[in-house]
């Protein structure tokens, strides 16, 4: 869903699957949103060992496993993507960055 699309079309798709999620969730999406706009063109993605670190800074989640079940229903949105690096799951949004620009100041 998410991957093929481009522009409004992903744009749209994003905000429609955000809107009804839970507030926590929407605020995970969000900052993962945030963290990978303000890493750049070059981000790869965030562990997500770290990940988990700064949703619960934010009072996102209490454990690891409430994360891991908010990720997977993102999964299955095809909201975020992760892939592996020397053995480590790196977590990212699969648009362009100027289309996740869009959506955070819409969404916000």
């Amino acid at each position: 869903l998410m991957i093929k699309q481009t522009g409004a079309l992903a744009l749209s798709s994003m905000a429609h699957v955000l809107r009804s999620l839970t507030p926590n969730a929407q605020g995970i999406f969000r900052l993962l949103a945030n963290f990978q706009l303000q890493s750049g063109k070059d981000f790869q993605g965030i562990t997500f060992q770290d990940f988990y670190l700064k949703c619960r800074e934010k009072f996102l989640v209490n454990s690891d496993a409430t994360l891991r079940t908010q990720l997977t229903e993102f999964r299955d949105h095809q909201l975020i993507k992760s892939r592996n690096s020397d053995g480590t799951e790196l977590l990212y949004i699969p648009v362009d960055q100027k289309i996740l620009q869009q959506f955070l100041e819409v969404e916000t």
